[in-house]
């Protein structure tokens, strides 16, 4: 399929998708850039781990609530997904658009059992966080290189824990949504490929040099 092609982005494409994270997320902070990075190579290896206080319920019934929840605001998300990181593995799907253009819940939850098994590779993602590193100190003046290195002192970045993204950020990014593989993603829902997200430069590449 057209798509499986995706699993590997140029470094032309990783500076695209991380020039895109930059422009539209001004408020984000390092632990941020580090999860948008982490999710998109590793995914989410038990998703019920981070539901705190909803461990015991069903995750199709914890979807379906959270719908429930956002049906009644003003502000909404219309697409249905959005990719993560630089790894085209894992793409972020917007739980209230996907149910909205009638793609089963039943069929989410299923794509979340699955996720883990697709989850990349450490030296993936640190050769990626480098790349990211660079582009954003060059980008964002009012990130540093030390703040980078206090940054992955901190967290003990040899070991890569699973960290969440800063309030601050989730504040600016409210809408609910599930980490699922693209491969699987893209396989049961075809007509959501978009080979311009992670390939802008195909069309046009005579004029990009």
């Amino acid at each position: 399929m057209q798509h499986e092609k995706e699993a590997t982005l140029s470094h032309k494409e990783k500076l695209f998708l991380i020039n895109k994270f930059i422009e539209e997320h001004p408020e984000a902070e390092i632990q941020d850039f580090y999860k948008w990075l982490y999710f998109g190579e590793f995914g989410v290896e038990e998703y019920n781990t981070l539901l705190a206080g909803k461990k015991q319920i069903p995750e199709l019934h914890v979807i379906l609530s959270e719908i429930k929840e956002e049906s009644v605001l003003e502000k909404k998300v219309t697409h249905v997904w959005e990719p993560f990181g630089l790894s085209a593995r894992f793409v972020k799907v917007f739980v209230s658009p996907y149910y909205l253009n009638d793609c089963p819940i039943k069929r989410l939850v299923n794509l979340i059992e699955r996720s883990p098994a697709f989850r990349g590779a450490r030296m993936t993602f640190k050769l990626d966080w480098n790349l990211l590193k660079e582009t954003v100190i060059e980008i964002r003046q009012d990130l540093t290189r030390r703040d980078f290195i206090n940054f992955e002192e901190r967290i003990n970045f040899h070991q890569l824990p699973e960290l969440s993204f800063t309030e601050a950020f989730q504040k600016q990014n409210p809408f609910y949504y599930r980490v699922v593989s693209q491969k699987l993603f893209f396989d049961y829902f075809p007509e959501y490929v978009d080979e311009t997200v992670f390939h802008p430069f195909v069309d046009n590449s005579s004029l990009i040099g």
